[in-house]
């Protein structure tokens, strides 16, 4: 392979109240949470994952109030998900988790003692949130610190813009969290792509300028920066946008296969 390509992996849903996805429209109306995971291969940096879904012990190791909010209405694990594509978790490289959301960082435990578990690539302001959150808010935290606290795991935390290569960038966001990583890819043939991650849900968030739901006020003063980011982002890069949680999009894109 002489040249990266990529491509979107679906690792199932949650189903849960609008309110927690979207400041606006009926909260109270019931929507469908897609999650996904980017798996990429480079030639320089070998297989690469950003992101791993949710935990296939959701509802014993996830809090009750997870449970009962956001549930796992259907499982998809990353491990299978992989091999689909040929790969088992023992073949990636480099893991990239964009921040450590339970739906996010819940298959991290398929990577426990591959080399992936050495190369964990976070938001240095996520990882601290995520411990003092998951410590001290308990049960309504959206950190299952069973998730990322593993044994082996070695993180690598970034603070700033941060190449890995000349085609692969990650860059930190002060949304959603105090550090979502988002991820800039520089694709041979289907162009520049720009995942952002949670920080802008949906496609409907960002054309519609709909801040989180929640009740996280500085999230919510936050995504109008961010989005403003975003989108010198994508002009300056003439990127396509992949969103965190958007259903239609992750159908279309994890059935486009690889793209490179």
């Amino acid at each position: 392979m002489s040249h990266m390509r990529f491509c979107v992996l679906y690792l199932g849903r949650m189903d849960f109240k609008r309110k927690h996805l979207l400041a606006n429209g009926d909260g109270e109306e019931n929507i469908r949470c897609l999650v996904p995971a980017i798996l990429i291969e480079h030639p320089v940096l070998g297989n690469i994952l950003y992101d791993t879904g949710n935990s296939p012990l959701s509802s014993t190791v996830y809090s009750e109030y997870t449970n009962e909010n956001f549930p796992v209405t259907e499982f998809v694990s990353v491990e299978s998900a992989l091999k689909e594509k040929g790969i088992a978790p023992s073949d990636i490289d480099l893991l990239i988790i964009s921040h450590l959301h339970f739906d996010h960082a819940g298959g991290m435990a398929y990577f426990k003692g591959t080399k992936a578990a050495k190369n964990v690539y976070i938001a240095e302001g996520d990882l601290r949130n995520a411990y003092y959150d998951a410590l001290t808010r308990g049960g309504i935290s959206p950190y299952c610190k069973e998730s990322f606290d593993l044994e082996g795991i070695q993180f690598h935390p970034i603070s700033g813009e941060t190449a890995l290569a000349e085609d692969l960038i990650l860059f930190p966001q002060e949304c959603h969290t105090p550090g979502v990583t988002g991820l800039i890819l520089k694709t041979q043939n289907n162009g520049n792509v720009i995942a952002t991650s949670d920080t802008i849900y949906t496609r409907y968030s960002f054309e519609n300028q709909v801040p989180p739901g929640g009740d996280n006020a500085e999230s919510k003063k936050d995504f109008f920066k961010n989005l403003e980011r975003v989108k010198r982002l994508q002009r300056k890069y003439d990127a396509a946008l992949f969103f965190g949680h958007d259903e239609e999009q992750i159908k279309e894109w994890s059935n486009r296969g690889w793209m490179d």
